[in-house]
């Protein structure tokens, strides 16, 4: 009978077992509770695009902190990366530089580098298409404008980027870079693994 143990023992074990957290769940608590301040640091930085402001926010951290931290900043820095908005692609791109270890560095600035290739290509495809396609579109739309009789002052300059010719166009045109962009970035993350 020594054996046998009362309600409140066997509760009391169960208690102790529920409060013990394992290593990896006590890691991955860790990364909860420091994965937005690396995501609310690279946030700031793409808003003022100061690359000291983004690498003191880093360093107030340290250890297995600073990694999980890091790392956050980073994927959020390649998650910024996009065709449409160039500003925050370009401050995007150099707050990874300035992020990253030495000896990382070589192969994230070759991944950086066709990143950089890719939205030139893009951009300058792009400006060809429409400057191709503008004629084309306007003349369209004139004769839309036209059938709906609306005519003369009622027509003002088109706008060409609004029209949804244009719109299908481009989801069109840029859909084969977004996927190649898209697998860029996950290369990049990649070898950016704190």
């Amino acid at each position: 009978m020594g054996e046998m143990k009362s309600a409140f023992e066997r509760a009391m074990e169960r208690a102790e077992k529920m409060g013990t957290l394992s290593a990896e769940q006590m890691r991955q608590r860790r990364m909860a509770e420091l994965a937005p301040v690396g995501q609310a640091a690279a946030q700031r930085y793409l808003e003022h695009g100061h690359e000291p402001l983004l690498r003191e926010e880093i360093e107030k951290h340290s250890g297995e902190e600073k990694g999980i931290v890091l790392g956050a900043a980073l994927a959020t820095l390649v998650e910024a990366v996009s065709l449409t908005d160039n500003v925050f692609t370009e401050r995007a791109l150099k707050g990874i530089l300035a992020l990253i270890d030495e000896d990382k560095a070589v192969e994230a600035t070759a991944c950086i580098e066709q990143m950089a290739l890719l939205l030139q290509k893009f951009n300058d495809e792009l400006e060809r298409k429409f400057q191709h396609e503008k004629e084309a579109i306007e003349k369209a739309e004139m004769e839309l404008l036209h059938r709906l009789r609306i005519s003369g002052s009622a027509v003002g300059p088109m706008n060409m980027t609004a029209s949804e010719a244009w719109g299908a166009m481009y989801h069109d045109f840029s859909k084969s870079f977004s996927e190649d962009l898209q697998m860029l970035k996950a290369k990049l993350i990649e070898k950016l693994a704190v």
